[in-house]
């Protein structure tokens, strides 16, 4: 297991909240970590789909007509 070093202060404030929420400071800690990856990770997946966009030959209205018409035939 990794350790980091937290200013006392901070970790202080950070034992108190975790306390408010009835958790262990080490489980809160371990928890917030992994949505912060887990957010960088969305946000590269929209980045990409974002650069993928606009290289894109088509214009939104073009797709949506695309995937309308399909909806439409579904029926």
């Amino acid at each position: 297991m990794a350790e980091i070093k937290v200013r006392d202060r901070v970790w202080h404030d950070f034992v108190l909240v975790a306390k408010q929420k009835q958790k262990k400071p080490e489980a809160l800690a371990e928890r917030l970590l992994r949505d912060f990856l887990e957010r960088a990770a969305d946000e590269d997946l929209l980045k990409r789909s974002v650069q993928a966009a606009r290289r894109s030959p088509f214009t939104v209205g073009e797709i949506e007509a695309a995937i309308k018409g399909r909806c439409k035939s579904a029926k």
